[in-house]
């Protein structure tokens, strides 16, 4: 499990530390620099997953993964990234910083640096580098790792389980035209051609905005049944009209079926006249249907183009997917939203939310902790609501009725 995260001068965060839990919220109006984060954290886990032993040396590109996101007002500092993560068999803080270096010919190219501090108990800690010894543009820590003869071998198994669990990091901002196949081609490609690893063929064929939930609702219908079931049963919960798809191998489409209530006939659709909120809610489905997620999902605006009273349903799945599946598999979500409709489904849970606002004049994303706020504004009487002890943590937790949330956010307080 991913513990915090920390980015320093990436695009608008200049420094931002955000502690993770099975769901985190960040919200904030347009703008506001919460898109940043998540590509933030997609981009360094791309570059990390270029340094899989597995893949061959690709150098780190000064202009296209330095200049083109280090926050503008600190050209002569580097751009940094660090996430803990734990399993049972110990911890992990991972740290990587790209920076520019001049060698003696005057030249310019991207160094970059990697820390990673293991820890299979409170006595035992290892400290591996690559980068600071001599100036390196590789990703150069795992394979350092794999050929350390002096590490033991748990220390190294912790080491692959940590990146295999970042790089299984996947980012969605789903797009309606996209999910809808509006601009792919004409023809549903056949992704069951397509060589990718299982667990991570369907997460990657899904893309970013959405546009192969059609060829994947294909795939999975005619080649992994236990995840069509499950997809259809999640479906039918959001709309109990809802009867499957049937694809149409003359046009090479598929059609989305639903039953009206008229004796005998099932409705077919295509999927430019399905709504847009469900299409959405079915890519979402099929992530929560899925024998292995990612392990970590960045979802952007998850209630455009949904109606708020489904939204309750739909945070409902993510929710589940934090709990172990029978394999023992489990994802965390970063979201993204500007919606009190998806505020409210966090009353219970206000520490997990953390307010991102734009600090205009020096163009930084001021991220804060909602619980940690209202619990000064709780404490002074500005607002009303109970401050308890948390149990478990230990932590003052705020509690505040789902209503008064949306109130404050409406006026301002919060956001």
């Amino acid at each position: 499990m991913f513990t915090q995260v920390t980015l320093k001068n990436f695009k608008t965060h200049k420094l931002t530390t955000i502690d993770l839990h099975p769901v985190t919220l960040l919200i904030g109006n347009n703008n506001s620099g919460k898109s940043n984060f998540l590509e933030g954290i997609q981009h360094f886990c791309r570059l990390v997953k270029g340094g899989l032993p597995r893949n061959p040396n690709k150098p780190v590109n000064l202009y296209s993964d330095l200049y083109a996101y280090r926050y503008r007002l600190a050209t002569d500092r580097s751009m940094g990234f660090t996430i803990h993560w734990h399993n049972s068999n110990g911890s992990i803080i991972y740290e990587i910083e790209l920076h520019e270096y001049r060698n003696f010919e005057n030249l310019v190219s991207c160094n970059c640096n990697e820390k990673i501090i293991i820890r299979l108990d409170s006595n035992n800690e290892e400290i591996i580098t690559s980068g600071d010894d001599y100036p390196s543009n590789l990703m150069a820590l795992q394979k350092k790792i794999v050929n350390d003869t002096s590490l033991p071998t748990r220390e190294k198994q912790l080491c692959k389980d940590f990146f295999l669990d970042f790089v299984n990091t996947y980012s969605y901002h789903f797009q309606p035209a996209f999910l809808k196949g509006l601009f792919e081609d004409d023809k549903i490609r056949d992704i069951d051609e397509i060589e990718k690893n299982d667990f991570n063929k369907i997460p990657c064929e899904l893309g970013n905005t959405g546009s192969g939930l059609q060829a994947v609702i294909k795939y999975i219908k005619e080649k992994e049944e236990r995840t069509f079931t499950r997809f259809i049963a999640l479906m039918r919960r959001f709309e109990n009209n809802f009867q499957g798809v049937r694809y149409n191998y003359d046009i090479s489409k598929l059609f989305w079926l639903f039953d009206f209530g008229r004796t005998g006939i099932v409705e077919e659709f295509l999927p430019d006249s399905v709504s847009d909120g469900f299409m959405k809610a079915a890519a979402i489905s099929l992530l929560a249907s899925l024998y292995r997620p990612p392990t970590l999902i960045l979802l952007e605006e998850i209630e455009n183009g949904v109606n708020p009273g489904n939204i309750q349903e739909l945070m409902r799945w993510i929710w589940q997917m934090t709990s172990p599946t029978s394999e023992g598999f489990i994802s965390q979500f970063i979201i993204t939203s500007h919606s009190p409709s998806v505020l409210r489904e966090f009353h219970n849970h206000l520490d997990h939310v953390y307010t991102v606002r734009l600090e205009k004049r020096n163009r930084t994303s001021d991220v804060r902790n909602l619980n940690t706020s209202l619990e000064t504004l709780v404490g002074i009487g500005t607002v009303e609501g109970d401050i308890v002890d948390d149990e478990t943590t230990g932590k003052k937790i705020v509690e505040i009725p789902k209503y008064q949330l949306a109130e404050l956010w409406y006026s301002g307080t919060i956001g």
